[in-house]
């Protein structure tokens, strides 16, 4: 399956909301990670924002602050660069046997409540960035090679070659409750009284 096809698919699964997708500077952000990020990963960060899917796994949007710079003084703790860090050390303590992959070559680009994460080997062309997964629970790295749009299809869809999803909230749930941190802002907003 391409990327468009699974971008295609994802909106059919997902539909967009207006407001929901983030306008991003990336000609900026990948100047600041030194590298491109992958086509079918940009349109999802503007179709959907930092997406929320099904309170479980949230794709994480891009900023300024990489791996290297996220703790600087004046840099906020968090976001994709922190994690990205957090993912980097973790490799090194749990990283699989024979596999040849420096913990600078990864990018995580999702975290779960369960406290997985979800990076790419940027390794080569980022249209070939195949997805890692980490398994908390059980410390372990699953490399499946396939892009995030075509990832999320195939947990959504139960489909094979994501089993390491198969005890997920989102396995086979093709059509889970979604939201950008702006919507959930907004529905916290408006729950809250205002203050006067």
């Amino acid at each position: 399956m391409t990327a468009s096809d699974s971008l295609r698919t994802l909106e059919g699964l997902l539909p967009p909301r207006p407001g929901a997708g983030l306008d991003v500077d990336w000609p900026t952000i990948e100047e600041a990670w030194g590298t491109e990020f992958p086509h079918d990963y940009k349109e999802i960060i503007t179709r959907y924002g930092d997406v929320l899917l099904g309170e479980y796994l949230e794709v994480l949007a891009p900023g300024v602050f990489t791996p290297d710079t996220c703790d600087e003084p004046g840099a906020p703790l968090g976001g994709m660069g922190f994690i990205t860090a957090d993912a980097r050390d973790i490799w090194v303590d749990t990283a699989p046997v024979g596999v040849d992959v420096k913990s600078e070559e990864l990018v995580t680009w999702g975290a779960a409540s369960s406290a997985d994460l979800f990076c790419w080997l940027a390794r080569g062309k980022p249209a070939e960035w195949p997805v890692l997964v980490f398994s908390h629970g059980d410390d372990v790295w699953t490399r499946l090679d396939f892009g995030i749009a075509e990832f999320l299809c195939r947990v959504l869809e139960a489909r094979p070659g994501v089993e390491v999803m198969d005890d997920s909230p989102l396995w086979g749930q093709p059509h889970p409750a979604y939201a950008s941190s702006a919507e959930r802002r907004r529905v916290r907003e408006a729950e809250s009284p205002q203050d006067y």
